[in-house]
């Protein structure tokens, strides 16, 4: 397993994120090919699930089902995100994931695919299971952001 970068995360130049995260990047190529890699957490917006200062191994799965809390490169804040997986949403003929954070308002600005390192598998030293209970919650919030935009776009 490959430890984490987080601490070093704030001061990292744009060139070694591309490094790290771009196209044949060390953590982009240590989870494609079926490696997990740890991170710490910084944070507590998905608190009670991931606390702040935790560490989490990610592992990239063949595809993400709502509820998955995923790991994903965010370019408008230039930071790496731990945030729940809603569903996914076709713009402009591209697929991309909805998330947003648990104790969060809104949803995270729509993630590229490519931009997702990996599925959260280990919280510390434990496998990280999601119950039935998150899944619901996370189609049922998808399904409310969706009728949301559905709704400002259609109706004047």
């Amino acid at each position: 397993m490959r430890q984490g970068i987080q601490e070093f995360w704030p001061t990292m130049k744009p060139d070694y994120l591309k490094v790290l995260l771009g196209p044949g990047g060390c953590l982009t190529t240590a989870l494609a090919e079926g490696e997990e890699v740890v991170l710490q957490v910084a944070g507590e917006c998905m608190e009670p699930a991931v606390g702040h200062q935790a560490s989490v191994r990610l592992k990239r799965p063949r595809f993400f089902v709502p509820g998955d809390v995923v790991a994903f490169y965010c370019p408008c804040l230039r930071r790496l995100l731990v945030h729940r997986f809603l569903g996914y949403v076709c713009r402009q003929g591209v697929w991309k994931l909805m998330t947003m954070p648990d104790r969060g308002a809104r949803p995270d600005p729509l993630v590229e695919i490519s931009a997702v390192l990996g599925r959260v598998v280990a919280h510390g030293s434990e496998a990280y299971r999601i119950s039935p209970t998150e899944r619901l919650e996370a189609i049922r919030r998808y399904s409310l952001w969706c009728a949301y935009y559905i709704c400002r776009r259609f109706i004047p």
